[in-house]
């Protein structure tokens, strides 16, 4: 065991599930709109396009319809608005994130014989944020239910004798035995609902029904009242990028094919605050309890593509892009403080990482085809359809101590597959470029209530110096989802309305 000051670190073995739940399955498989001014202007419908480093996202033959070298870089500024409403209680929130959302260069390579069946040839390097996992939302108001009624729940099924210390046991060596006991034989509980139920147990939200007989499995709530006045604060930060080596050739002037090899990165953290007052003639009248999960993972995908010029006015796009393939692990922390009259100020800070075995999830592999007109250097009209099956998504491991059936189960019937459009323009008078947009994404759940389309809008200008490019993009996009309140006791979901606005500007270079 690996130790640190004040810091334990607990790494589980039994069946667990705390960092993968459904919500979060979406998350990690879905992409937003990010990349140069020019690709983000026009909504990213570059499919059949190319020639943007962007565009080899999402169709790799398109680093073969550049000209020259190629050099860009962009600057990415996001403004979240979330309209939260629970129990006819509302509340907006708003987070915002500045950073760099792509970098990239493609070098060509032209083969100048003229009855040369390839004509050239491209080899890129790109870095593309995929998605902001950054999101914040707040609610308060008063509900009829208390969150130990959580860890009630939570305890319901474990042995008295398993909350209580031993002789020299202190509560934190407890704490960490729970995260490392074997239980993978025991069907009622896993290790993170026997550190919940201590938790609530130590600090005196939970009662056991009957103290003297250690193998009692039922547990009652301390929290008297039936009016509870409560705030939830819900944070997260992090993101999604990859970083790709892409190759393209030309054959005849007409066929462009291309490949990409990806590597991906996941950084997320999510941080959750509840806090409760309860009546005063509750046995306990505050409580703040606060989860920390880190979840870190790599992973590795392809993509094929081509382009096929008609003729000069008609282009055709087709890309496949595979399953990502990720290897993750996570870490948690928690901490629960209670407050009455009996007890006074209750203390639980556990000062342990539970870290959790590694373990496998899969996205699903998606298909595109796209269709554009280009009308010389005067403009572009360009469409792109995406299909991806979100059911398709899949958490597995190695360890035997892991069981994801449940919730791959629960994701097969909870995921359908979702529908992209994309539509963009462009008009070039002089050295300006006018652009604009719009973008659909249908919802990937059965249940369209869970989470609605998203609809997008953008526009968008540029300015050529010659070889030096600047793009300025605004794109809004929204949509009405409901998410649960995770690790209380609410079953009831909240409505919330997400709003986004991002702005990107690009500087790039012919070389």
């Amino acid at each position: 065991m690996k130790k640190y000051p004040l810091i334990l670190v607990t790494v589980f073995i039994g069946l667990i599930g705390y960092g993968q739940n459904l919500y979060e399955a979406y998350q990690l498989s879905s992409s937003e709109l990010k990349g140069t001014a020019r690709y983000t202007a026009m909504s990213g419908a570059f499919g059949a396009l190319g020639g943007d480093i962007s565009a080899l996202k999402d169709n790799p033959a398109g680093s073969s319809i550049f000209l020259n070298n190629y050099l860009s870089g962009t600057l990415n500024a996001e403004f979240y608005k979330n309209n939260v409403g629970f129990n006819n209680y509302y509340n907006s929130s708003s987070e915002d994130d500045l950073d760099i959302s792509q970098l990239g260069a493609v070098f060509v390579f032209n083969n100048y014989n003229s009855e040369a069946t390839i004509n050239k040839f491209a080899l890129g390097l790109t870095y593309d944020k995929q998605k902001s996992l950054d999101d914040y939302y707040n609610w308060q108001g008063i509900t009829n239910n208390s969150i130990s009624n959580f860890f009630v729940n939570q305890a319901n099924g474990i042995p008295l004798d398993l909350l209580v210390p031993i002789a020299n046991e202190s509560i934190y060596d407890l704490y960490q035995f729970l995260g490392e006991a074997d239980f993978s034989g025991n069907n009622n509980y896993t290790n993170n609902q026997a550190q919940n139920a201590y938790l609530g147990y130590e600090t005196f939200l939970v009662n056991s029904t009957d103290n003297t007989d250690f193998s009692n499995t039922e547990y009652v709530s301390n929290v008297q009242g039936n009016s509870f006045n409560q705030q939830y604060d819900y944070l997260t930060t992090g993101f999604n990028g990859k970083v790709s080596g892409n190759a393209s050739l030309a054959i005849n002037n007409k066929l462009h094919l291309g490949l990409n090899l990806n590597g991906h990165i996941i950084n997320y953290e999510k941080n959750t605050i509840f806090y409760e007052n309860a009546p005063a003639s509750s046995n306990v009248n505050e409580t703040y309890y606060e989860n920390n999960v880190l979840t870190l993972g790599a992973g590795f995908s392809f993509d094929l593509g081509a382009i096929y010029k008609i003729s000069d006015l008609v282009r055709l796009g087709v890309s496949y892009h595979s399953p990502q393939w990720y290897t993750i692990h996570d870490e948690t922390t928690q901490y629960l403080e209670t407050y009455g009259e009996q007890n006074g100020t209750v203390v639980f800070d556990p000062r342990v990482i539970n870290i959790y075995p590694e373990y496998n999830y899969k996205t699903p592999s998606r298909l595109d085809g796209s269709l554009a007109l280009v009308f010389g250097k005067s403009g572009i009209i360009s469409f792109e359809y995406s299909h991806k099956d979100y059911s398709q998504i899949e958490y597995d491991s190695n360890n035997s101590y892991y069981n994801f059936n449940a919730l791959n189960n629960a994701i097969d019937n909870t995921f359908t597959s979702s529908s992209t459009y994309k539509i963009g323009g462009e008009y070039r008078f002089k050295a300006w470029s006018f652009r604009g947009g719009y973008r659909l994404v249908e919802s990937p759940y059965k249940n369209d209530k869970i989470a609605s389309d998203l609809t997008g809008y953008s526009a968008g200008l540029g300015y050529s110096f010659g070889n030096i490019n600047l793009g300025l993009s605004y794109y809004y996009s929204e949509q009405d989802s409901q998410q649960q309140f995770q690790q209380t006791s609410f079953n009831t979901p909240a409505s919330i309305e997400r709003k986004l606005s991002n702005v990107a500007a690009t500087f790039s270079i012919n070389l």
